[in-house]
């Protein structure tokens, strides 16, 4: 690729994205703290050290140090950051690095000095070239990261199994170079850019979330058509029309983006819960904002400032949009844990939590958490008579010790699991006695934490929520 075309084609890419760059750097700077430029050492032609350019994807910390590679689910890598290099648009700075003459846009990427001192003489060819923006690898590996088994040493994995393919690769097309080649790469690259961001695999991968968000695109356009329709009583006049058609595409480009920024997709439907109903009401307030902030600067720029449209539009479809979210993920959540209790309902435990506390709410919620929940949790009993009738996370507190033979008939029992958090040797050995009365099995509820783990003699010791059987006398002065 000649000097001139280098220049010409990165000047023209820099263009193009420039009203990008910033919307960019404003979603870097709120999702972390750091600059919005990376800078890293690169080995260059005749192995010159350079600093290239990229957007920041990772987290910002002095003490963060890791393998100059990065494998898919790479913890330093930030949310914003994950999209940007699922979208290349974390390489777009490198243009710059074009225009400096530190890179072409077609050649073998860079390489980090750390890994470029490890490659064998042969290799070495590589760095009589300039490094490019895109070369063969970056076509016929596009989504390298994918390519790391889980568990793997990556910076090993990568030297054994990836590098030596990749070397090839590089020195067949140092071999073979050619100017019209290399605009067959270049095309070839746009393509695969393009193309590459949804492989089979991240599809496959993902495709609960997909369908998440393909849901979540329907249900923005319909809440903001009914809601423009239910504002003009199913007749809007065509000043009001006119600014719904225009902010149907914002519905979507101003939402979605800001949905997976805060996180709509990455929570597990069948864990969901306050915290993510919380960030759904967050993120739709802040786009019904946005988008209302669109349409009064629209109606500004059109010269029609005085047909306003409705506000009351946007706080309609916030209120029903919000509902629709959450009540469809709360509904999607009670399929799945009624689907994977039904092949098992026959076989589940019924079993009464003896301490309607602390302890037994946690009980409770280690009971029921399982996709494939072996218990039926009927209820509470607790001696505490102003607790009795109330309910516990939707079970009911059902009575007391003495209540236990008459609960046992009604509710067909089956296992007492005790969760009272301080309960001293004494005490438990009563609530066993109960239980082999009624010929109940009995389970003490636990959960400790201990500062660290300690081995000594070859043996692990360490405590961690438990359930573990009551059986004859025990010895001690408390269990907590």
């Amino acid at each position: 690729m000649t000097r001139m075309l280098d220049i010409l084609i990165s000047l023209l890419a820099v263009l193009l994205l420039l009203p990008f760059l910033p919307i960019v750097a404003f979603f870097i700077k709120i999702d972390s703290r750091g600059p919005v430029f990376y800078t890293c050492k690169r080995v260059g032609q005749g192995g010159k050290i350079f600093k290239m350019y990229k957007f920041r994807t990772m987290h910002e910390h002095p003490g963060l140090r890791g393998p100059s590679v990065s494998p898919q689910g790479d913890p330093r890598v930030t949310r914003v950051g994950r999209v940007l290099r699922r979208l290349k648009l974390n390489e777009v700075p490198q243009f710059f690095n074009v225009l400096q003459g530190d890179m072409t846009l077609v050649g073998p990427r860079p390489e980090a000095p750390d890994l470029a001192q490890r490659y064998p003489e042969a290799g070495r060819r590589i760095f009589s070239v300039k490094p490019g923006l895109v070369g063969p690898n970056q076509i016929l590996g596009r989504n390298e990261e994918e390519l790391y088994p889980p568990g793997v040493d990556p910076t090993k994995f990568y030297l054994e199994e990836i590098l030596p393919k990749k070397m090839a690769v590089d020195l067949a097309y140092i071999e073979d170079k050619s100017f019209f080649k290399d605009l067959r790469y270049l095309f070839l690259g746009l393509k695969v850019t393009v193309t590459g961001t949804l492989s089979r695999r991240h599809l496959l991968d993902n495709r609960g979330q997909l369908v998440l968000l393909l849901c979540d695109t329907a249900l923005c356009l319909l809440s903001l058509s009914l809601s423009h329709y239910l504002r003009y009583d199913w007749s809007p006049n065509r000043g009001a029309q006119m600014a719904f058609l225009k902010l149907l595409p914002w519905a979507v480009g101003l939402r979605i983006p800001v949905f997976i920024f805060f996180g709509f997709y990455h929570s597990l439907i069948r864990h969901f819960s306050y915290f993510d109903a919380k960030r759904i009401f967050q993120g739709v307030a802040l786009t019904s904002l946005a988008l209302a902030g669109v349409s009064s600067l629209s109606s500004g720029i059109s010269g029609q400032s005085h047909e306003v449209y409705a506000r009351s539009v946007f706080f309609i479809d916030w209120s029903c949009l919000t509902f629709v979210l959450i009540g469809y993920r709360g509904i999607l959540k009670k399929w799945y844990q009624r689907r994977g209790g039904n092949d098992t309902h026959q076989s589940r435990k019924r079993v009464v939590i003896w301490g309607a506390g602390d302890a037994g709410e946690l009980c409770i919620q280690y009971l029921r958490k399982s996709q494939y929940p072996l218990y039926e949790v009927v209820g509470f009993i607790d001696d505490d008579r102003t607790k009795k009738g109330k309910r516990l996370l939707g079970a009911k507190i059902l009575g007391d010790r003495h209540h236990l033979p008459i609960l046992t008939l009604l509710y067909n029992i089956q296992q007492i699991f005790v969760a009272i958090h301080s309960a001293t040797t004494s005490e438990l050995n009563a609530i066993l006695e109960i239980c082999h009365h009624q010929d109940l099995p009995a389970c003490l509820f636990q959960f400790a934490v201990t500062p660290c783990l300690k081995i000594t003699q070859g043996k692990k010791h360490f405590a961690f929520p438990a359930v573990r059987q009551l059986s004859g006398k025990l010895r001690g002065s408390t269990v907590s």
